[in-house]
């Protein structure tokens, strides 16, 4: 799923004037939940994931990444991991930075259904930009019970 997110449009000041397209292309894409091979390999960490990353044709400064990791439930969806991965200073125009940190371990192997949900902010042209919560394509269903 991507999002693109703009900060910068030409205000029409008369009927006649045309507004500028928005010169800033920013998106964030984000992972179906899956079962993390390496967590398990590496850790013995049986557990869901969600993985995201963000790219933007602009310089940004200090961008904060953030994954949720929901669990529905029967009457409402539970937030059972979350992660917010910081980039101090710089972040140079396309450059591609990755949240893989985010993830929820198993209690059981219950099949349960999982969605996950990114989102970002920065300082973009000297001010604060927040993007909108970007959803997974797909609820998936795992053996991974919270």
């Amino acid at each position: 799923m991507t999002f693109i997110f703009t900060n910068a449009f030409s205000l029409a000041t008369n009927a006649s004037a045309i507004a500028t397209p928005p010169f800033t292309k920013c998106n964030i894409r984000v992972d179906d939940p899956h079962i993390s091979e390496n967590l398990f390999r590496t850790r013995g960490i049986l557990a869901v994931k969600v993985n995201a990353r963000s790219k933007c044709n602009k310089p940004m400064r200090d961008l904060v990444l953030t994954v949720e990791i929901y669990k529905i439930g029967f009457f409402m969806d539970y937030k059972v991991g979350k992660k917010a991965v910081t980039f101090d200073g710089i972040v140079y125009a396309n450059r591609i930075v990755k949240n893989q940190e985010t993830y929820a371990k198993c209690d059981n192997s219950k099949q349960s259904r999982y969605y996950g949900i990114a989102y970002a902010t920065a300082f973009l042209d000297g001010q604060i930009v927040k993007t909108f919560h970007v959803i997974t394509e797909k609820t998936i269903a795992l053996k991974c019970g919270n």
